[in-house]
This record gives C-alpha cells, structure tokens and sequence, in this order.
C-alpha cells in the first residue's frame, strides 16, 4: 500500500471521505440566502476544521504524533495495528447509529433521544436502570430546551406523528 508521510493511504481514507462530503455539503449551503446558510455553513467550516486536524494527526510525523498525544491521549499510536476492535463490535456500533437514525425518521427527535440513550446506556454501557432513565430523561429536556424553547425550532416529529 502507498504511503503518504509514513503512513499508508487508507488509513487517510476515511478522512478524506468525509472532507469530501463535507465540502459538497458547504458548496451546497452557500446557494441558500446569507440568513439561512449561517448555521450549514458555520456547521460545515468546523467540519472542515476537524477533519483538517484528524487528517495531520493520521500523518506519521512528528507534529502528528504531537497531535494525537494532545486531541486524545488514550488513543493507539499509528504505527499499532489499525484495527483495534473486533470485526463484530464495530459493525455493532454502525448498527446502532443505523437504528437511532431510523429511530429519528420514524417517531422524531423527542421520542428517539430517550429511547437511543436508554438502550445504549443499558445494554452498551451496563449502567442501571435508574441511570439509564436519568440520562435519557436529562438528555432530552437538554434538547427540549435547547431547540424548541430557546431557539424555537420545531422539533421533527416523525413519519409516525405526522411527519410527512
């Protein structure tokens, strides 16, 4: 495999998708009016940020290193094997990502915040029942508050509650 500043291109790959897919979502949030662009585009320009310095960190240099010591200490160096998790477990952790993204197209923000915290609290995290509720219970009132009181945005409410 081709290697780019020591190290080898597909670990780069993930990256560079997403810079990709984050530029084509900037290009298109700069056609809206400059009102209704400010949140896409400001959203768009800390993705932008982010996957900048992921994609130094990933480098096997000096800086990179550096980098990575200082965004998140606890994570493998580059030159350890690149897969650090089971096959099963991370195909469990897109799953769950799949089911809450289901979970928010079918009965909406309010609904699937609460149901997605409790389950993954429980059963990924092994945490108790009352701290499953209260996560999920504080997690929601957080967004309650945050989008529909605060910046009063309508909350989605999904295909199953009208929706549409």
């Amino acid at each position: 495999m081709r290697r780019v500043l020591g190290t080898s291109f597909a670990l780069y790959a993930p990256a560079l998708g997403l810079l990709l897919v984050t530029l084509i979502y900037l290009a298109v949030a700069y056609r809206y009016k400059p009102d209704l662009r400010a949140f896409p585009a400001g959203v768009a320009w800390i993705m932008v940020v982010l996957l900048g310095l992921d994609l130094v960190s990933r480098t096997g240099t000096r800086i990179g290193a550096a980098l990575t010591r200082w965004l998140n200490p606890g994570s493998v160096h580059l030159g350890a094997p690149a897969e650090t998790q089971p096959r099963a477990r991370q195909v469990s952790a897109v799953l769950w990502l799949v089911a809450f993204a289901a979970l928010l197209v079918l009965v909406g923000i309010l609904a699937a915040v609460p149901i997605y915290l409790f389950a993954a609290l429980r059963w990924r995290g092994r945490r108790s029942y009352r701290a499953c509720a209260l996560g999920a219970a504080g997690a929601t009132l957080f967004v309650w508050l945050l989008f529909a009181v605060v910046l009063r945005v309508a909350l989605y409410p999904g295909l199953l509650f009208g929706g549409a």
